[in-house]
């Protein structure tokens, strides 16, 4: 249930385009729209102008905050603005805590503005480290339209992690009397293991496709209900191009996936499905955090995919049975010529 969705800025019109997904869905749901900057003090440079620098940009971003905040009171919307001094990635989720935020709302770049940040990197911050749900957006060359969402594609994989989200995800839909799609990718043999030669390939693929299809109506009976529809749908491929594929193929208004929300190397969460996706797809993604339970209970089993690191299903290669041909008999090697001791002569016959 979304009761209030922190909108990020930076004063750039990039990151504004974050704006008409979160007017669209506040007009559906009926929720307050916070509006939030942050500006980064002058700890380092700090001198006897400071003071006055401060109060400049400080008004600058009030009034940047407030223009923005016009036209969408002028269309009905509840709207709050918040000015925050500090390190934006850190502000934006102290903000929506404080703001109780049932959703954050970034573009996934922009460029530096009234409040000075980049917020490609910010938005990649906060996904790796916030608790909330994150509405992503890929920053478009045209001005984007107010998000209708009657289509939600939630990619599966089998997975406690991946699972953890549909609670968010139904709870979305009836709110806004949408449409779940639950999709499960399966890679073909052929595809992990293009240097062999897989006889019994067809038939594993049949079986991987029945036993998700059978997964997916498991999932579906959880999420239906209360005026849900929900279908399912299982699809051969790359992970990212197959959701790509199958969110245009439904007409899906947002793509949801759940991830650790971890830093370091190995746990950088804008990577694999959800970076490709992120980068690639021209439709919304929401990425919902899971619970620290939920992600124990992921990482004592056998890691999967969709949640969101190496592919999803990762098959291995049938046995081979055929039995070996007998092979022809050598060509029986020349004889070696044995070396005399030196000064015997051959005698001829």
């Amino acid at each position: 249930m979304i009761n209030r969705i922190l909108v990020a800025l930076d004063g750039s019109k990039l990151a504004e385009q974050a704006l008409p997904a979160a007017s669209g869905l506040a007009a559906a749901t009926a929720c307050e729209i916070v509006l939030l900057t942050a500006i980064a003090p002058m700890e380092r440079w700090a001198n006897a102008d400071t003071p006055i620098w401060e109060e400049e940009e400080g008004a600058l971003a009030k009034g940047y905050l407030d223009t923005v905040a016009r036209p969408l009171r002028d269309d009905g919307l509840t709207v709050k603005t918040r000015l925050i001094w500090g390190r934006p990635s850190e502000m934006i989720r102290q903000a929506a805590d404080e703001e109780n935020a049932d959703l954050i709302v970034m573009t996934t770049h922009g460029r530096s503005g009234v409040a000075r940040w980049l917020i490609g990197s910010v938005a990649d911050n906060v996904l790796r480290t916030c608790h909330r749900p994150l509405l992503l957006l890929r920053a478009q060359d045209k001005a984007p339209t107010p998000l209708n969402v009657h289509n939600i594609l939630v990619p599966l994989d089998g997975s406690r992690l991946a699972e953890s989200g549909l609670a968010f995800v139904k709870a979305l839909a009836q709110q806004l009397s949408a449409k779940v799609i639950l999709e499960r990718v399966i890679v073909p043999p052929s595809m992990l293991y293009a240097e062999q030669y897989l006889p019994s390939a067809a038939p594993v693929l049949e079986d991987l496709e029945a036993d998700a299809r059978e997964y997916l109506e498991t999932e579906r009976e959880r999420v239906e209900g209360d005026n849900i529809p929900v279908a399912v749908s299982v699809d051969d491929g790359f992970p990212i191009e197959a959701i790509i594929t199958a969110a245009e193929r439904f007409s899906a208004d947002l793509i949801v996936l759940t991830t650790h929300g971890r830093t370091g190397p190995a746990r950088t969460i804008l990577s694999s499905v959800t970076d490709g996706l992120v980068r690639q797809s021209h439709r919304p993604c929401l990425v919902i955090p899971a619970r620290a339970q939920v992600i124990h209970e992921s990482e004592s089993h056998a890691p999967t995919v969709l949640g969101i690191e190496p592919p999803p299903t990762v098959i291995p290669p049938p046995a081979m049975t055929e039995v070996a041909a007998e092979k022809p008999p050598r060509a029986k090697a020349p004889a070696v010529r044995q070396h005399r001791p030196e000064g015997e002569t051959q005698h001829e016959m």
